[in-house]
Parts: C-alpha cells; structure tokens; sequence
C-alpha cells in the first residue's frame, strides 16, 4: 500500500469509527440503519453518510428528508475532512523528508545512512587533497627532527637507530599520501589516517625509549604537537578524540614505566595538562563537524526543492531538460526512447470536483507510473497535467510495450471521486545529431495524435523505420 492509499484508509478507519459507534451504541431508531452499514462497506468517506443518517433519524426526521440532509452534510463534512488531511499529510511527509531524513544521532552523524554516506562523499571532495597534504607534512616534520637527534647523539648507536626509525615512519606516511585516494569509502581513508598518526607516536615512543637521556619537556612538546596534529588533519571527531586519548594513555604508562625517577604528582601533572589540551580541541572538533552537516543537510534541502516537483515529488521540468541534455551529449543511455503523455479531460475533473481532488488524482496517478517503471528509468512532470519519462537502453517497440503497461495500469485504478481516469501517450525515440527541442517536438506531435485518434491510446514511431535506422547505424 502506497503513501496516498494509507491516507485514504487512515480517513475512512477514522470515519467508520465514529459510524461503528453510533450503529453498536444502541441507535436502532432510525429506519435507514441498514444504509449504515452498506455505507461502512464502500470506503472513502461514505462512512459519514451513514452517521448522518442515524443523527438525524433520531430527532425525528425519516425517509425522504432524513437522506437529503444526511447527504447534504455528510458531503460538506467529508470534503472538510478530505481537503484538511491531504494538505495536512502533505506537510507531514515534506516534513518527513527535510527533518528526519536529516537527523543527526548523539555521535553527530545523520542516522540514515545513505545520508552520512552523501556527507562523506562529500567530504572526500573537498577534504581530501588537504588530508593528503597534511599527513604528508606531519611525516616531513617529524623526520626533519633527525637533525636534533644528530645534534644530541651523533656518535651513538642510538643515533642510528632514531634515523631508521624516523625514515620509517617518513615512509609510512607517504604510503599513506598515495592511498588515501584509494579507497572507496571515505571514512576507511579517515581511518587509516588515524592509524597512520598513531602508527607515527608509536615510532617516537620506541625513539624515546632508545634515547633514555631526552630532555623531559623535550619529549613532552614533541607528544604534544602529535597529540594536536591529530586534530589539524581533517577526521572525524571520534577518530581525533580516539587517538588523542591512545597517545596519552600510552605516554602516560611509557613514562611510569621506562623514564625513571618518575613521581605519581609528575604524571598527574603532565596527564592534566594534555588533558586541557584535548578537551578543547575536541569540543572545537565536534562543533564544526556539527556546522557541516547542518550546512550540508541545508544545500540538500535547497536542491531536492530546485529539481523536484513540490506536488508529485518527482522531477520537475527544468531537471529533466538537464538529465535529457546530458544524455544526449554522454550517449551512454542510446538508444533511448521518450514517453510523453497527457491525463485525457483532466480540466473536467478540477471543474467538477475541484482543484483538491484533481491533486490528489495527480499524486495517485504519479504513485502508479513510478511503481511500473524501472529504477533507472527518469520520470518528471513535464507541466499541469503532462509527465514524461525517459527509458535508457530500450528500443522504441520495447518502449511501446512499456508505455502500453502504464496506461493500462493507470487505467485500472479508481481514483476517489474522479473515478477512472485515462492517459494518451506518446512515444518517441532519440535519433544521433537531432536537439533535444527536436526530440520533444516530435514526441509531442505522438502524443496529440493519440489525443486526436479518440484519447487512451499509445502512438509510436514506425518500429519498422526504428529497425532500418538500426540496420543502417549498423552498416
């Protein structure tokens, strides 16, 4: 069951309920009780009639009287149900979509996770080179610190040892460099990256236990600039919090361990101040990712409501030109066939039922058209009461069958108050140098042949003048 049909139902439970009370509540007297219940069973609304009908046959009106004003005010109240639930089920679902879709959870990433997937590829985007370009540089600088090393032990074997050390970690990070681009998904590269920095402080700790003679605040600015780099380089919070808290963690045992004497007060101390150190840093952290993805989901917002139509929820014109453009300039989709169709005397609908029913016959028809098309099919409302849709790869007999499916499957539907409705379809197929102004031209000449032939029809280009193309594109 489709969004517009739960709706439906929603009303009529909601109707029936208050008629189900009345009938079983005790009210017989009326002699058009039984109209209550064959009313229940009709659905859409019809539920109200006979409610009204049980009312008024209790103060004392019957036959003739009680069916005209029971008529008269269950229509009035129906309509007022019917137009304030759609409008308002209309509200509810734009809603839906530009708020909880969203949703950020307590980590500050959106719970959908095809939209965190948007956001990341976003990212990877514009983050990426300078992601690169730093890791990059955290591996230079820390292996230019060789040249303190040089000045201090020169001439001892631990010398040696920090410059293999130092090169490897160079190295790593340079590995690093080449592939972060690699990966698909950008939060494995944000991972390594923190995996890259983590791998770096633990060379340095393995330099610090091979030099037993470095200078305590020497050590102490070298883990702090390590510890401030991993929020220099652009991460996840979590990723920048995670390996911040590791690299004190791990100083913090290295220096109870390895560098004597070393008080209790002494780590207190030095654990205090890192501690100051990331908190900050990571507050700061968690506010920007915070900012990004509000300014993300804000971008996403405006342009779902720059290519979509705000009635049907499907393309509206303007991306539809966009996507037949780029289609044409690709031709990676050829062939490719172009339906254009008209609902048939749908002004007779607005002018008898009103513009409310006709929108909802436009939303009903729309749900219908795009559960019998393909996903990559694109579908769009060309303007009023015309759609369009687009069939990549498909030769214009299978397009015919396509199109031939849809109008009987829009046929076969009731749609409330406007009854059965019908569609006259065109069918057109894109031939190599024309524009796409001469695509649509061409296919709106199909669709008012259709139009003119008696309406309810599908008319298409000759299959056999498609097949002597093909045969000659071949050639």
């Amino acid at each position: 069951m489709n969004n517009f049909d739960k709706l439906l139902a929603r009303i009529n439970r909601t109707q029936n309920f208050f008629a189900f009370c009345f009938f079983y509540g005790g009210i017989y007297k009326s002699t058009d009780y039984a109209e209550v219940y064959v009313s229940l069973k009709k659905g859409h609304f019809y539920g109200l009639n006979g409610v009204i009908y049980v009312l008024f046959g209790n103060c004392g009106l019957s036959g003739h009287k009680t069916k005209c004003i029971g008529y008269f005010f269950s229509q009035l109240i129906k309509h007022c149900i019917s137009t304030v639930l759609f409008f308002a089920y209309m509200v509810k679902c734009y809603m839906e979509y530009s708020q909880e879709r969203f949703t950020l959870n307590k980590f500050c990433e959106f719970k959908r996770r095809e939209v965190e997937a948007e956001f990341m590829e976003h990212e990877k985007t514009t983050t990426l080179t300078i992601t690169r370009i730093l890791t990059l540089f955290m591996g230079v600088t820390f292996a230019a610190f060789i040249i303190l090393d040089h000045y201090q032990h020169g001439t001892e074997a631990s010398f040696t040892i920090s410059l293999v050390l130092r090169a490897s970690a160079l190295c790593i990070t340079i590995l690093a460099f080449f592939l972060a681009g690699k990966f698909k998904r950008y939060d494995q590269t944000l991972l390594m990256i923190t995996l890259t920095e983590l791998s770096v402080f633990a060379i340095y700790l393995v330099i610090l236990y091979n030099q037993t003679d470095t200078e305590p605040f020497r050590s102490f600015i070298t883990v702090k600039l390590l510890i401030l780099g991993t929020f220099l380089i652009p991460n996840k919070w979590k990723n920048c919090l995670i390996a911040a808290c590791i690299m004190l963690i791990s100083y913090i045992v290295f220096c109870a361990l390895f560098i004597k004497p070393t008080t209790s007060p002494y780590l207190v101390q030095q654990g205090i101040y890192f501690g100051l150190c990331i908190i900050p840093c990571a507050i700061f952290i968690f506010g920007r990712e915070g900012s990004e993805r509000k300014h993300f989901a804000s971008e996403q917002r405006l342009e779902f409501l720059s290519m979509t139509d705000r009635l049907t929820g499907i393309y509206n014109r303007s991306r539809f030109d966009y996507i037949l453009n780029l289609w044409i300039k690709n031709m990676r989709h050829d062939p490719f066939c172009l339906l254009l169709f008209d609902i048939d005397k749908f002004k007779m609908v607005n002018d008898r039922f009103g513009h409310n029913v006709g929108d909802q016959v436009l939303v009903k028809m729309t749900e219908i058209v795009s559960a019998n098309i393909r996903d990559n099919d694109i579908f769009a409302r060309w303007g009023g009461e015309e759609f369009v849709v687009l069939f990549g790869n498909t030769s214009i007999k299978r397009a015919t069958e396509l199109a031939e499916r849809l109008r009987k499957a829009v046929k076969a539907h009731s749609y409330g108050e406007a009854g059965q409705i019908t569609i006259s379809i065109g069918v057109a197929k894109y031939h190599r140098g024309e524009t796409s102004l001469d695509l649509v031209d061409r296919e709106d000449g199909k669709m008012y042949e259709a139009k003119k032939a008696g309406r309810d029809l599908v008319i298409a280009e000759n299959c056999a003048d498609d097949s002597a193309e093909e045969k000659s594109d071949a050639c």
